[in-house]
């Protein structure tokens, strides 16, 4: 399916093209995790290739969008709150990584439009399900879910923490979207929070669990 018309790019935009730029992003992340974090990834034999895919995440750190970027074995891209696409620079690095705007004040009906459009193209979209950073123990939203099943997609779940300093991250097995209701997202979303707080160790499952 061809990309929808897009609106006129600024010079920083056209430099940082996601088609070069958010490889090499992900390559020198990638690295650095690795080499001085001590990275490590499991459940990539989880992960489903070349179809649309929401991925669920718990949320503790800003480091979390591209730790867990780095860590899957395929592209994914994310929402940003909206507020990092008013300065040019900081727009143009987030649409070099393929990111798109969110406004979390509400229900942005465009932003869900975009997530949806990019599902239907066999991309795979990060959510981090409990909505914002160092969210601790606060309750679970739906977004996940009902992108899931409005696209007829799988939802995986994905676990990052931390040990002595250095990231872990764990994918498990994805998950059906099934129903259509909102009592069958709600349901999911429960579902999907249990299945990360049994990825992370004892003492974590506080922050990804129910």
């Amino acid at each position: 399916m061809s990309e929808r018309p897009k609106q006129r790019r600024g010079f920083l935009e056209w430099l940082l093209s996601p088609g070069w730029f958010m490889p090499t992003a992900i390559w020198a992340v990638r690295t650095y995790a690795r080499l001085f974090r001590g990275l490590r990834v499991t459940g990539l034999e989880n992960v489903p290739q070349g179809v649309g895919l929401v991925v669920a995440c718990n949320h503790e750190s800003s480091w979390d969008p591209p730790i867990v970027g780095v860590s899957i074995n395929r592209r994914l891209e994310f929402m940003a709150k909206k507020e990092l696409f008013v300065k040019p620079l900081t727009r143009a690095v987030m649409r070099g990584l393929r990111a798109f705007p969110v406004d979390r004040e509400g229900q942005d009906i465009g932003a869900i439009k975009e997530a949806l459009r990019r599902l239907k193209e066999g991309r795979a979209i990060g959510i981090f399900v409990q909505g914002t950073r160092n969210a601790g123990g606060a309750a679970a939203l739906d977004g996940a879910a009902f992108l899931a099943q409005r696209a007829g997609t799988q939802l995986l779940p994905a676990a990052i923490w931390r040990e002595n300093g250095k990231f872990r991250v764990a994918f498990g097995p994805p998950l059906a979207a099934v129903g259509r209701t909102r009592d069958d997202a709600s349901e999911l979303t429960l579902t999907v929070m249990r299945e990360i707080a049994a990825l992370l160790p004892p003492g974590e499952e506080r922050h990804g669990g129910a």
